[in-house]
């Protein structure tokens, strides 16, 4: 297909209220090539308000627990009311809550339940904007493994679609069997919106909400950080890792699968030029090699000490496996003559410590076994980060100029990023020092 089409999603904040639905519908008409839109459940209206999501979890909770549940069912009925009131249309919301209901007694479960705020509020948007509704169920698979379909969902969805000339779509879930609903993690719009851009062969994915701009530094922690206009995939699954989650990796995966490029688009301010996600970065732009600093608190280094380590064989296959059956990812290690160190995150490490590190001493019979705890992460990620004459020099003179000890440092093979461990005490401090020293300079 690809003849200039662009796949619109509008997430909770811009489904809030009647006049948010009005400012997406301006911003789909203004471009006669936005020609197929994912939409959200409502989000909250502000601090003390519930998402609309939240509020059928808890309206399926109170079922199962046999709790009162009519209250809950009001509130999700008056939402959609309120909106479908300001919008001006004659929408039978009543109908909708009353099948919601009556599902929720035949046991659909929860998936099915929670479903209902995108599918519901697409229904509004779609008779709104005088769309075609497309149920995600019909285009959206997920397999036995409960992971998504992908086969199967390319084939059907553009089977759909590309014979459509527009259509709304709602995010977040999918089928995995006749009159079966599931849903995608948190978040799972994001990749409804990238299975519907593959289907159709798209040009462009914007993603539309009231956050849109990937900063080069937190924001809480540098003062007014550089935006960052143009970044790789590569680069946003590194900074996916580190917690900056303007897409799961599932997204980014899926979109550069066939390169389609993503455009984080405010909701607010449609005239921001936002953040450009692409295969490679534009020739013309010039930029530091460091994109972003970014980084998480609150990991454990375990020290593993043995004499001769360097001249067994299998070492690594049997600490690696006692992590490994207690579920628990090892996310960096590091290995010198005589010692063998792992990072772990997995708040499950801390309920297990005595357990595992019983198994390291049945398994490899060490000298010493001993544990770090707060531990902070601190990624330098930049396209070609690794061929860089001179970096690690930069990054060392900058922290120790900033006055904190280096616990680890570790270059990826991509050359994509550069991580530095340190105390978490010293996180903040590292996190501008660096910034200073590779985005500013």
């Amino acid at each position: 297909m690809g003849s200039n089409i662009i796949v619109s999603k509008f997430g909770g904040f811009s489904m809030a209220t009647a006049d948010m639905i009005r400012k997406t519908a301006d911003i789909l008409h203004a471009n006669p090539q936005r020609r197929y839109v994912v939409v959200s459940a409502p989000g909250s209206r502000g601090p003390e308000d519930m998402k609309m999501t939240d509020l059928l979890f808890i309206l399926n909770s109170r079922y199962m627990n046999r709790e009162n549940f009519n209250d809950m069912l009001s509130r999700i009925q008056e939402r959609f009311t309120e909106i479908v009131q300001g919008l001006g249309i004659g929408f039978d919301v009543e109908k909708e809550i009353l099948e919601l209901k009556k599902n929720l007694f035949f046991g659909k479960g929860n998936d099915y339940v929670v479903s209902r705020g995108e599918y519901i509020m697409a229904k509004i948007y779609a008779e709104y904007i005088g769309w075609p509704l497309v149920d995600a169920s019909k285009i959206v698979f997920f397999g036995k493994d409960g992971q998504l379909d992908q086969a199967k969902t390319f084939s059907e969805a553009s089977k759909i679609l590309q014979g459509m000339e527009n259509a709304v779509i709602p995010g977040f879930y999918g089928s995995s069997g006749p009159n079966t609903i599931k849903l995608f993690p948190r978040g799972g719009g994001d990749t409804t919106a990238a299975v519907v851009a593959r289907a159709v062969e798209a040009d462009i994915c914007e993603k539309w909400s009231e956050t849109t701009k990937i900063y080069s530094a937190d924001p809480s922690i540098v003062d007014n950080p550089a935006v960052i206009r143009n970044i790789t995939y590569e680069e946003l699954k590194q900074l996916s890792y580190m917690g900056i989650r303007v897409f799961s990796e599932d997204v980014i995966y899926l979109m550069q699968g066939i390169g389609i490029p993503i455009k984080i688009r405010n909701i607010n301010d449609i005239n921001d030029e936002g953040t450009n996600v692409t295969q490679e970065l534009p020739p013309e732009l010039h930029r530091n090699v460091a994109a972003c600093i970014a980084g998480k608190r609150n990991y454990r280094i375990i020290h593993i000490q043995k004499f001769g380590l360097n001249r067994l064989t299998g070492i690594g296959q049997k600490v690696f496996g006692i992590f490994t059956e207690r579920n628990i990812a090892c996310e960096h290690y590091m290995s010198g003559i005589y010692r063998f160190s792992i990072v772990v995150k997995n708040p499950l490490f801390d309920l297990k410590r005595a357990e595992i590190f019983q198994a390291l001493k049945d398994a490899i019979n060490p000298e010493e076994i001993t544990l770090e705890k707060n531990l902070s992460l601190i990624t330098v990620v930049g396209k070609g980060m690794g061929t860089v004459k001179g970096i690690f020099a930069k990054i060392f003179n900058a922290i120790a100029n900033a006055g904190v000890k280096v616990k680890m440092i570790e270059q990826g093979s991509d050359d994509l990023n550069i991580i530095i461990g340190v105390y978490d005490e010293d996180f903040e401090t590292t996190v501008r020092a660096l910034y200073g020293a590779m985005i500013l300079s």
